[in-house]
């Protein structure tokens, strides 16, 4: 997987799993290992998908509430 913060290339078990905000997709929050950003990761394909900078809304609400 290749941080999309500094470019850093690892298997997905080096990057630090945080959690994932939601319980009906397969996106989780993980920290890279050489910037300490917080990524937004696909855990099926293993490939990261965002930066998340503190305030971002992550991935809109919690399975289960519509609007």
């Amino acid at each position: 997987m290749k941080c999309v913060a500094c470019g850093f290339e690892a298997p997905v078990t080096k990057f630090r799993y945080m959690y994932n905000p939601r319980i009906d997709e397969s996106l989780s929050m993980r920290q890279c290992p050489k910037c300490f950003e917080m990524i937004g990761v696909d855990e099926l394909k293993g490939v990261a998908t965002q930066a998340i900078k503190p305030g971002d809304p992550v991935w809109q609400k919690s399975a289960g509430v519509k609007n």
